[in-house]
């Protein structure tokens, strides 16, 4: 080894600097840069835990805003179908008092023409008994008592309303 210019002592020397590099090295350089890579390992699987976190809670929110929002659509259904039953109750109600109203104009107005019809059937007979007891006078050319006149026609129309008629003598 000489020939090459080795010996032994500088070999043992260098071999021992190598290991004092290496040692140095790893405690200064390599240690530091190692325990720099963990933590920057670990900095990083924290951040991805963390988006995963996050991501799931992501994800149970918006479930959870599906669910409000579904509900809140289930109650809106609710309250159109409580209005609509509400509103057709109220149209039946309405019905059945413009039906009971129109019933009673009806009946009102059945009750005044019963009325003006007898009040008219009263005048008729009046005025066809002042005929009668006028014609009766211009007949005979004499007056004779009013009150038996007109039970005299009173009685005629008896006969006449109902269905007998007096034969003509």
């Amino acid at each position: 080894m000489g020939a090459l210019g080795v010996t032994w002592t500088n070999l043992l020397i260098q071999l021992i600097a190598f290991i004092v590099f290496i040692v140095i090295f790893w405690k200064l350089a390599l240690g530091p840069i190692t325990r720099m890579i963990d933590q920057r390992q670990e900095r990083i699987r924290e951040g991805i835990e963390a988006a995963d976190r996050m991501k799931r809670e992501l994800a149970e929110t918006q479930a959870r805003n599906e669910e409000i929002i579904a509900e809140a659509r289930r109650e809106a259904q609710r309250i159109l179908a409580s209005a609509r039953e509400s509103a057709d109750q109220f149209l039946a109600r309405a019905r059945e008092q413009a039906q009971e109203q129109a019933e009673q104009i009806i009946a009102q107005a059945r009750e005044a023409i019963e009325t003006e019809r007898q009040r008219a059937w009263d005048e008729l007979r009046r005025d066809v008994a002042d005929l009668a007891i006028t014609a009766a006078t211009k007949i005979i050319r004499q007056e004779l008592d009013r009150k038996r006149h007109l039970a005299l026609i009173e009685e005629t129309l008896a006969e006449v309303g109902n269905g007998r008629l007096p034969k003509a003598q």
